[in-house]
């Protein structure tokens, strides 16, 4: 499987995405991300980069993506799946997803972040909790769901 890699400099800062012809595969946040071209015209990674701008202005609730996620465990697979379909504004615990901590390292391996919204996940003692992306940048995705989806939880 070929793999492409793309950057774009985003709201959030600097983003790159490792895309297959039909899929994205990995997502980088600003503190991991790497310099690489911009997305071809009309590709994966371009409509991607779209939306995760409308998303981060508040105009996109949900991702209409083709994602392709890691051979990983059924429980890791499930747990993502699951991370997946928490609705925009709306947060969860660690725990109530499964044993707090292996959802802990799952959220923070995961791939896909944005995408699949692992910082919508909080520990119950003290939000918001550690976020791949930073403490900061969970905070700030937090607030702005909150804000726009009139602080439904």
């Amino acid at each position: 499987m070929k793999l492409t890699a793309s950057s774009r400099d985003t709201a959030i800062g600097r983003i790159s995405l490792l895309c297959s012809e039909d899929a994205i595969c990995a997502l980088q946040l600003p503190c991991r991300a790497v310099a690489a071209a911009p997305p071809a015209p009309g590709s994966i990674a371009e409509t991607a980069f779209e939306q995760i701008e409308e998303y981060l202005a508040g105009k996109r609730q949900l991702f209409q993506l083709p994602l392709r996620l890691p051979d990983s465990s059924s429980f890791a697979e499930k747990i993502l799946r699951t991370i997946a379909a928490i609705p925009y504004g709306s947060t969860v615990t660690y725990g109530s997803l499964g044993p707090a901590r292996a959802v802990g390292q799952i959220c923070a391996g995961n791939p896909l972040p944005l995408l699949i919204p692992c910082h919508r996940v909080v520990p119950a003692s003290r939000p918001p909790g550690n976020y791949l992306g930073g403490i900061e940048l969970k905070a700030r995705l937090l607030d702005m769901e909150h804000r726009v989806s009139g602080g439904r939880q």
